[in-house]
């Protein structure tokens, strides 16, 4: 599974947070210190990111996979969040997972867990810093096509390197956003040094096809890889740009 799918996963469980403390759940002061999550019982943990804003919220956030079931993950976490919380924690099934969650001064904890095979379970532990926060969903610098929409950013901080990951959906076809880009980006002052075009297999000579290029510019390298789906009307646009860590922001 990619990281940006992973992201886009905690996403839409961040819109939903978002919703319920907006709602009036949580009333806390903004210098409240990061909570610690415990692990999940008999189970593999890895984070994605320790320091990342999906939508413009700060996050961190983890993976992972256990030897318990999924019911028995519920079990724990919401035993462990009951109690020394004013609220109990919620519960809510959401198409093949669970999603436990709890609010913690300014941040919600999440648990969403899915089953696997034999009695086992895999999900996200993910904490969110929510209050004094809003959803946003900017293209930032990068150019977009006349009615294009931004359907998630993810910012993260690697080791030696800054990260921003925007997901566009558009009208127009795979060619016509790749000439798009490579106009705007060659006028910016990138240069093209990788392209790649992927044809279909197996779907026919109109079924889904994609093209992806890599610029550079400076210390810092953006790719664009634009998809069509079979079935679907427009494209879509991942474009990752990643810069070297000079302590400036990936902009």
């Amino acid at each position: 599974m990619n990281r940006l799918r992973c992201f886009q996963r905690v996403s839409v469980t961040v819109a939903l947070v978002f919703g319920l403390l907006a709602g009036g759940l949580v009333r806390a002061e903004s210098s409240t210190p990061w909570p610690e999550i415990p692990l999940p019982p008999r189970a593999k943990v890895e984070w994605i990111a320790s320091s990342m804003k999906v939508d413009g919220i700060p996050m961190r956030v983890m993976k992972f996979e256990s030897e318990v079931s999924r019911s028995e993950i519920v079990a724990f976490y919401t035993a462990h969040w009951s109690g020394a919380y004013s609220t109990k924690p919620s519960v809510l099934a959401t198409g093949d997972a669970t999603v436990v969650g709890q609010a913690h001064g300014p941040y919600y904890m999440t648990v969403k867990v899915g089953d696997q095979p034999h009695e086992r379970s895999s999900g996200f532990i993910a904490v969110s810093q929510m209050i004094g926060n809003r959803i946003e969903l900017s293209a930032g610098a990068l150019p977009i096509m006349p009615g294009a929409k931004v359907v998630s950013v993810v910012e993260s901080k690697d080791p030696g390197k800054l990260s921003r990951e925007v997901l566009i959906a558009q009208d127009a076809g795979v060619d016509s956003a790749m000439k798009f880009y490579e106009a705007a980006l060659a006028n910016a002052g990138w240069q093209q040094i990788q392209k790649t075009v992927t044809t279909p297999s197996g779907t026919g000579p109109t079924g889904p096809y994609g093209s992806s290029a890599l610029f550079q510019r400076d210390q810092s390298q953006l790719s664009i890889t634009a998809v069509q789906v079979q079935g679907q009307r427009g494209s879509s646009i991942l474009a990752n740009l990643v810069t070297k860590d000079t302590g400036l922001s990936a902009q």
